[in-house]
């Protein structure tokens, strides 16, 4: 019997992250580089030429995409330490309400609920003053 957490359940990996992505986009830049360095050379490039801006261009590509792509974690908080943080405090708030006593638990959940619907009420109101001033 199978419970459906096999293998083809799997979530696949982000490009990238697999041995076979590594690989496809090492052949993709050996191969722009190849391709720029003789299409530098139909253009009338001197050869010794050709090799430096190709070399320059697919170095400063290179260095220029990795370090975009660590801004890029860094403004959407997708860094390790970030989702290190969030799983510890998710892990403490799932502790904490695992040794809270039911009292407690029903006291929690009647306070988020008249939250929930003061949020409601207030949401109501805006909309009912942008209707009349509309």
């Amino acid at each position: 019997m199978s419970n459906g957490a096999g293998p083809g359940t799997q979530d696949k990996p982000e490009f990238g992250y697999t041995r076979k992505d590594i690989i496809l986009i090492g052949g993709g830049l050996i191969g722009f580089g190849f391709a720029m360095y003789y299409g530098l050379q139909a253009g009338g490039v001197d050869p010794l030429v050709a090799g430096n801006y190709v070399q320059l261009f697919v170095f400063l590509g290179i260095c220029l995409g990795y370090i975009s792509t660590y801004f890029i974690r860094v403004a959407n908080k997708d860094m390790t330490y970030v989702k290190q943080l969030k799983d510890y405090e998710n892990a403490v708030m799932a502790k904490r309400l695992e040794e809270m006593p039911e009292t407690e638990k029903e006291r929690l959940a009647a306070e988020v609920a008249a939250e929930r619907a003061a949020a409601e009420e207030r949401k109501t109101r805006a909309q009912d003053v942008l209707e009349d001033q509309g």
